[in-house]
């Protein structure tokens, strides 16, 4: 299964946080990438974290990559509108993020941050499911992701069904 397939099933399946839904809701009809000033991030933090976001989720020839999106614009909204331990756990993260990429490289940051993705052990492997997360709601919610991505056309009148077109499926009389 290739990675951005994977990541369409996380992020379909997901549940979003109830904070960051009710946010989502409220702020619907607001939110607009294009003008958007930061409220939260710094200048510095959002550009490491528009860089892990895009690696998370790169462009390819299907479809633009989190940068594209503006993921981290996204994040920056969730984020400023949160309760303190929230605003705490992606300073510390992002903080834990530049630590370890600055004795390597970004990209061995988030490798090492990734290793154990399945039961993380430490702050840092805890920031990147967050991270992770955050990637894939932004992403998904946005037009690129929708529009490009996945391909969806809204809400299309059918006018009749064509049923099944599977010839293995035996019809029933």
């Amino acid at each position: 299964m290739k990675r951005r397939t994977a990541l369409k099933i996380v992020g379909l399946g997901a549940i979003v946080p109830a904070e960051w839904a009710a946010v989502a809701q409220d702020q619907a009809l607001a939110w607009s990438p294009k003008d958007y000033q930061l409220r939260f991030f710094t200048k510095d933090e959002n550009l490491l974290l528009d860089k892990l976001t895009e690696m998370i989720i790169p462009a390819d020839q299907h479809s633009s990559g989190a940068h594209a999106a503006k993921v981290s614009l996204f994040a920056d909204l969730m984020v400023a509108t949160s309760n303190d331990a929230v605003k705490t756990e992606w300073r510390n993260g992002l903080r834990l993020m530049q630590e370890v990429a600055a004795r390597s490289s970004i990209e061995a940051a988030l490798a090492k941050a990734a290793e154990h993705e399945g039961s993380p052990q430490t702050g840092l492997e805890r920031f990147f499911k967050t991270l992770k997360e955050m990637t894939v709601n932004g992403y998904y919610t946005s037009a690129i992701g929708i529009h490009q991505d996945l391909q969806y056309q809204g809400n299309t009148y059918l006018a009749s069904f064509p049923g099944c077109t599977m010839p293995n499926i035996a019809k029933e009389d």
